[in-house]
């Protein structure tokens, strides 16, 4: 080949490196360059063998994986006795079993690509061969084993109610109260000892009996229970309290251990200030020096529309706020209402917003403003904030899943004030100096201050008696058939 034909032919591969992708042109342009070794990934630890006292401690942890709501035969090796010694070559099937189990415990059994959008609090990535290699090595594997669960008393509480519950539904449960009519004080009814007998399961003051009359004893029992379900404790047996009453303990079973795996999400220390809500039993608490020191009803999301699962950081306070009405909110809801009935939107404080784009949008002046005199801001990927409201009826309902996934509280100006507390700029007067003036104003808070969104529906009450809700979002169901403890979606584990 000449240099002329020389020359062509480089220019003919030039010109077709560049009619190809870029990343890929660059590969033939540079082929003749030796490709950098990839990066090796670090090597996974060595688990050292485990001795026999070793072994035995392994195995009983293993063995009673149940006591943390997880199966045992997920990680205890087949044909192992509890009770005898680590058979020839299972050394390799022991550890592995090991490793799932402290995974498991600390961290939950779902991987991070299971969780749904909506369930951002997450826990972070953890290995546990580094520790158990460790652990086996400096023989302190039952002190290390021990240390994996959550290291809270609200876990330990749901452990408590585990073993309980299970002992109860071992012992043949209880029996469904038959339907019927309201029970009330002073009632006499067929049914009533049946109510007596379910209520005595779980309620230690009270004793079963044969008569049918609703005496001061069985209505104290029975506003027991209300407040353990978060009803309004009237004493009367109705269709909400007897739904309840009637769930069989194998769904409660279940719902504790749901619980019990959203304990593992957490963060292993929680900060000791912070505002915690809720979603599913709709309650707001504000915490300082880890302890509870405002407590709120409050209204979270309804079916649909779920106040998401997160962690956030509270960085202001807005007092008189307008609302910057959400986009699908305006299109499915406030446009529809205003064509129906011209006038609507004027009449209730709206006012259109062109866009630079030349769309429109909706905001709510702050005298009317549907988010009431104070909203609360954090920044997550929802929009979602807490804050007040003019409609304060919600408040009064057991089921309060009722916003579009944004939270109201009950009592936003005692939030803001302890929030604020210790800001000259922003004592109790100053505030509600701003508040009579009308104009909106953004305080900033002195620090920010943890925010967590979070789903229990099932919990311990400072007597320590188990407390249930209902699973508004399905939350519970979804989780367990995401783990695998439930096999089909059409079990649910709470009536909602």
């Amino acid at each position: 080949m000449n240099s002329s034909s020389k020359r062509r032919a480089r220019l003919r591969l030039a010109a077709a490196a560049c009619a190809l992708p870029m990343a890929f042109a660059g590969a033939v342009l540079h082929a003749q360059e030796p490709a950098a070794p990839p990066a090796a990934a670090p090597a996974r630890p060595v688990i050292p063998p485990l001795s026999p006292a070793q072994a035995q401690q392994a195995i009983a942890v293993l063995h009673d994986a149940d006591l943390q709501g997880l199966r045992p035969d997920e990680y205890l090796p087949a044909g192992i006795d509890p009770g005898g010694a680590l058979p020839e070559g299972q050394q390799e099937a022991l550890a592995q079993g090991l490793l799932r189990y402290a995974k498991d415990v600390r961290t939950g059994r779902m991987e991070l690509s299971q969780f749904p959008s909506n369930w951002t609090l997450r826990p972070d990535p953890w290995d546990p061969a580094p520790e158990l290699a460790r652990a086996i090595a400096e023989n302190r594997l039952k002190a290390w084993l021990d240390s994996l669960p959550p290291p809270y008393s609200g876990y330990a509480a749901l452990k408590r109610g585990l073993a309980k519950y299970r002992q109860i539904a071992a012992n043949g449960g209880w029996k469904a109260i038959p339907e019927g009519p309201p029970l009330k004080l002073g009632m006499t009814d067929h049914r009533v000892p049946a109510l007596r007998a379910r209520l005595a399961v779980e309620d230690p003051q009270l004793k079963a009996s044969p008569s049918t009359t609703f005496d001061a004893e069985l209505h104290g029992a029975v506003q027991r229970a209300q407040r353990r379900f978060g009803f309004e404790p009237d004493g009367v047996v109705g269709a909400g309290t007897l739904r309840m009453l009637n769930q069989p303990v194998g769904q409660r079973v279940l719902q504790i251990i749901a619980n019990m795996e959203r304990w593992r999400w957490m963060p292993r220390q929680m900060p000791a200030t912070r505002v915690q809500v809720n979603s599913g039993a709709a309650i707001v608490t504000l915490f300082k020096d880890d302890r509870p020191v405002l407590s709120m009803k409050a209204v979270s999301g309804k079916p649909g529309d779920e106040t998401p699962m997160l962690a956030s950081s509270m960085h202001s306070v807005v007092i008189n706020p307008p609302w910057n009405v959400p986009t699908r909110i305006a299109n499915e809801e406030l446009w529809p209402k205003e064509r129906a009935n011209p006038g609507y939107l004027s009449r209730n404080g709206f006012r259109v917003i062109t866009n630079d784009d030349g769309s429109k949008r909706l905001q709510q002046r702050s005298e009317q403003s549907a988010l009431g005199r104070f909203k609360f801001d954090f920044d997550n990927p929802f929009a979602v904030y807490l804050h007040d409201t003019p409609t304060k009826a919600t408040f009064d309902r057991f089921a309060r899943q009722a916003s579009h996934g944004c939270v109201r509280v009950e009592k936003p100006r005692e939030l803001a004030e302890a929030l604020l507390a210790g800001d000259p700029q922003w004592t109790p007067e100053q505030i509600a100096t701003t508040l009579d003036g009308g104009k909106t104003v953004r305080a900033r808070l002195p620090q920010q201050v943890p925010v967590y969104i979070l789903y229990w529906t099932s919990f311990a009450g400072s007597d320590g008696q188990m407390h249930f809700r209902t699973d508004p979002y399905d939350w519970d169901r979804e989780l367990l058939r995401r783990t695998g403890v439930l096999a089909t979606p059409k079990v649910k584990t709470e009536e909602t």
